[in-house]
């Protein structure tokens, strides 16, 4: 629900809505979104920011004590992803992506699900 009432805000954002000539998220992206959010992240997930961008993009992220991951969805089908690890190299990773969403299904657990140590002294 919470990704949703967000999405459905950013399909509703007015023309020019960052100060220029900004263009509201379109349906299609926002969407493909709500179907790649879908596939990416189990029960535990906690849930992303998503931000619009200028062009009728968005970008899903998550920053965590793990690392950062975001996602930028350009058009259906059309996405790149770049995570980094909290300790892992600082230039982080990189995916293009179309269809097969399982390398980043796994990137979102890593990111979003704390460590068993973490856990255990919980």
């Amino acid at each position: 629900d919470e990704v949703w009432k967000r999405l459905e805000a950013l399909i509703w954002l007015p023309e020019g809505w960052d100060g220029y000539q900004g263009t509201h998220v379109s349906l299609q992206n926002a969407n493909f979104a709500l179907r790649v959010l879908e596939a990416i992240c189990g029960i535990a997930a906690r849930a992303p920011q998503i931000v619009p961008g200028p062009a009728g993009d968005l970008q899903i992220e998550w920053h965590t004590l793990q690392g950062d991951l975001e996602i930028h969805i350009l058009k259906p089908n059309n996405l790149h992803a770049w995570r980094a690890m909290a300790h892992g190299d600082p230039e982080g990773e990189e995916l293009f992506l179309r269809n097969d969403f399982t390398m980043l299904a796994q990137w979102v657990k890593e990111i979003t699900e704390r460590p068993v140590a973490a856990r255990a002294a919980a």
